[in-house]
């Protein structure tokens, strides 16, 4: 049975199923899948893994996403929209979890790196098997303040994987006279979304080892739009996400994103979206 309550943004599902196909239709959200218990064929998007016991793959919502069961299966779904976390960010009166929410939005867009294996570390492995067991045994018997145990599992869950993404990102320079792939440059623009210095041309150049001139052209011949046009609606989307999902104040918004003031994060939202933040806040809380 699923772990589902009205103040509680995240989902806990734990299925068994025999040798056979599992693939769930209009996922909507983001999901975490661990592995207790079988083996067989993980396919995302075209690709295939192979899984056996205690391993955890983590899709977003745009992923197809199917399971091939070649033994009896039982694994564990955690499931959460970006809104849920930026919830959980907000019900959070340390300031470490301002860092942490950076590091999950780096998670969810990080789309080159959810399929496979999420894990270097092999401690930092153990230890998040060890917290997907603490989070079962606690949606299982409920004992007193178990969502709270399972929503601080969770934060050091992300922490970890976010931790190991960036691992990955840093065991791989770029070499000399090499092509960096897009989906690497992208990761880069947004690892470091919150802080404007990195994210000058030159900067970026220095860092792919590549010209100021060629970068601009070779980004938008492989991803159809400029580098400074992908910023611009990658702040927008997060800060859509905070519009709808947090009570933070529009000037807030625009200094943790970098703008000027509250009217700058305006004119640049009007222009690319048509309406204020303050409009779209209103509009879209009233239709959901």
């Amino acid at each position: 049975m699923p772990t589902k309550d009205p103040g509680q943004p995240i989902e806990i599902l734990l299925q068994e199923k025999e040798t056979s196909l599992y693939a769930p239709r209009n996922r909507h959200f983001f999901e975490l899948i661990y592995i207790q218990e079988g083996k067989g064929i993980q396919w995302v998007n075209g690709n295939t893994y192979k899984y056996n016991k205690g391993k955890i793959f983590f899709l977003i919502p745009e992923d197809k996403h199917k399971l091939y069961m070649e033994t009896r299966t039982r694994f564990v779904s955690i499931r959460f929209s970006e809104g849920s976390l930026l919830q959980l960010k907000n019900e959070a009166e340390q300031i470490e979890y301002c860092d942490w929410m950076k590091k999950t939005e780096y998670i969810f867009h990080n789309y080159h790196a959810k399929a496979g294996c999420l894990f270097r570390d092999k401690n930092d492995e153990v230890f998040a098997l060890a917290l997907m067991e603490g989070m079962i045994r606690e949606q299982q018997q409920q004992g007193t303040g178990y969502l709270l145990i399972i929503r601080q599992s969770v934060t050091i869950l992300f922490n970890l994987i976010a931790r190991n993404l960036l691992m990955a990102e840093a065991a791989d320079p770029v070499q000399k006279n090499s092509k960096p792939s897009v989906m690497k440059i992208i990761s880069y623009l947004q690892q470091y979304i919150h802080q404007p210095a990195l994210l000058k041309m030159p900067v970026i150049a220095q860092t792919f080892n590549i010209s100021v001139n060629y970068l601009g052209e070779y980004f938008s011949k492989n991803y159809g739009k400029s580098i400074q046009e992908y910023l611009i609606d990658y702040k927008l989307k997060l800060i859509e996400t905070r519009l709808l999902h947090s009570d933070m104040r529009i000037n807030e918004i625009a200094a943790e994103m970098s703008f000027t003031d509250e009217s700058h994060l305006s004119r640049i939202f009007k222009r690319y979206r048509g309406i204020t933040p303050g409009a779209y806040r209103k509009q879209h809380r009233q239709v959901v």
